[in-house]
Protein backbone atom coordinates (compact mmCIF):
# COMPACT_ATOMS: atom_id res chain seq x y z
CA UNK A 1 0.00 0.00 0.00
CA UNK A 2 1.47 3.34 -1.01
CA UNK A 3 1.67 6.37 1.27
CA UNK A 4 -1.31 8.26 -0.28
CA UNK A 5 -3.49 5.16 0.07
CA UNK A 6 -2.51 4.73 3.74
CA UNK A 7 -3.11 8.43 4.34
CA UNK A 8 -6.57 8.22 2.76
CA UNK A 9 -7.39 5.09 4.77
CA UNK A 10 -6.34 6.72 8.04
CA UNK A 11 -8.35 9.87 7.22
CA UNK A 12 -11.36 7.70 6.39
CA UNK A 13 -11.00 5.84 9.70
CA UNK A 14 -10.74 9.15 11.58
CA UNK A 15 -13.86 10.52 9.87
CA UNK A 16 -15.78 7.32 10.62
CA UNK A 17 -14.78 7.49 14.30
CA UNK A 18 -15.80 11.16 14.45
CA UNK A 19 -19.21 10.41 12.91
CA UNK A 20 -19.74 7.55 15.35
CA UNK A 21 -18.87 9.82 18.28
CA UNK A 22 -21.22 12.56 17.09
CA UNK A 23 -24.19 10.29 16.43
CA UNK A 24 -23.96 8.15 19.60
CA UNK A 25 -24.59 10.13 22.75
CA UNK A 26 -23.81 8.53 26.12
CA UNK A 27 -27.40 8.91 27.39
CA UNK A 28 -28.84 6.75 24.61
CA UNK A 29 -28.96 2.97 24.94
CA UNK A 30 -29.71 0.24 22.42
CA UNK A 31 -33.47 0.85 22.75
CA UNK A 32 -33.17 4.50 21.74
CA UNK A 33 -35.77 6.39 19.77
CA UNK A 34 -35.73 6.65 16.01
CA UNK A 35 -33.68 9.36 14.37
CA UNK A 36 -36.63 10.31 12.17
CA UNK A 37 -38.61 13.39 13.20
CA UNK A 38 -42.05 12.89 14.67
CA UNK A 39 -44.89 14.48 12.76
CA UNK A 40 -48.03 15.44 14.62
CA UNK A 41 -51.30 15.35 12.73
CA UNK A 42 -54.20 17.11 14.36
CA UNK A 43 -57.35 17.14 12.23
CA UNK A 44 -59.96 19.81 12.63
CA UNK A 45 -62.60 19.23 15.35
CA UNK A 46 -65.25 18.46 12.72
CA UNK A 47 -63.12 15.79 11.06
CA UNK A 48 -62.05 14.43 14.46
CA UNK A 49 -65.75 14.09 15.32
CA UNK A 50 -66.34 12.08 12.16
CA UNK A 51 -63.36 9.86 12.95
CA UNK A 52 -64.56 9.29 16.52
CA UNK A 53 -68.13 8.52 15.45
CA UNK A 54 -66.81 6.13 12.80
CA UNK A 55 -64.67 4.34 15.39
CA UNK A 56 -67.63 4.10 17.76
CA UNK A 57 -69.87 2.74 15.00
CA UNK A 58 -67.22 0.20 13.95
CA UNK A 59 -66.74 -0.93 17.57
CA UNK A 60 -70.46 -1.74 17.87
CA UNK A 61 -70.43 -4.06 14.85
CA UNK A 62 -70.31 -7.84 15.29
CA UNK A 63 -67.25 -9.72 14.03
CA UNK A 64 -68.98 -10.59 10.74
CA UNK A 65 -69.88 -6.93 10.24
CA UNK A 66 -66.30 -5.84 10.95
CA UNK A 67 -65.03 -8.37 8.42
CA UNK A 68 -67.56 -7.18 5.84
CA UNK A 69 -66.56 -3.55 6.39
CA UNK A 70 -62.88 -4.48 6.11
CA UNK A 71 -63.45 -6.44 2.90
CA UNK A 72 -65.57 -3.61 1.50
CA UNK A 73 -62.86 -1.08 2.39
CA UNK A 74 -60.18 -3.13 0.67
CA UNK A 75 -62.42 -3.59 -2.37
CA UNK A 76 -63.17 0.13 -2.50
CA UNK A 77 -59.49 0.97 -2.11
CA UNK A 78 -58.49 -1.33 -4.96
CA UNK A 79 -61.29 0.11 -7.09
CA UNK A 80 -60.03 3.66 -6.53
CA UNK A 81 -56.43 2.64 -7.29
CA UNK A 82 -57.62 0.81 -10.42
CA UNK A 83 -59.58 3.84 -11.60
CA UNK A 84 -56.58 6.12 -11.08
CA UNK A 85 -54.35 3.69 -12.98
CA UNK A 86 -56.88 3.55 -15.83
CA UNK A 87 -56.91 7.34 -16.07
CA UNK A 88 -53.10 7.49 -16.04
CA UNK A 89 -52.80 4.76 -18.67
CA UNK A 90 -55.39 6.55 -20.84
CA UNK A 91 -53.43 9.80 -20.61
CA UNK A 92 -50.19 8.01 -21.52
CA UNK A 93 -51.90 6.22 -24.43
CA UNK A 94 -53.38 9.45 -25.78
CA UNK A 95 -50.02 11.17 -25.45
CA UNK A 96 -48.24 8.34 -27.26
CA UNK A 97 -50.85 8.29 -30.03
CA UNK A 98 -50.56 12.07 -30.37
CA UNK A 99 -46.77 11.78 -30.62
CA UNK A 100 -47.07 9.11 -33.33
CA UNK A 101 -49.56 11.23 -35.25
CA UNK A 102 -47.28 14.27 -34.98
CA UNK A 103 -44.22 12.33 -36.16
CA UNK A 104 -46.24 10.79 -39.00
CA UNK A 105 -47.57 14.21 -40.03
CA UNK A 106 -44.06 15.72 -39.99
CA UNK A 107 -42.68 12.84 -42.09
CA UNK A 108 -45.59 13.03 -44.53
CA UNK A 109 -45.34 16.82 -44.71
CA UNK A 110 -41.54 16.74 -45.37
CA UNK A 111 -41.90 14.29 -48.30
CA UNK A 112 -44.13 16.70 -50.19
Amino acid sequence: MSFPERDLKSKLDEMEAQINRETASPSQDSSSKSVLPEVEFSPSPKIQGWIDSGKAWFATLPQVGKAAVAIGGVWLGFSVVGAVLHVVSSIVTIGFAGLLLYVGFRLFNNKN
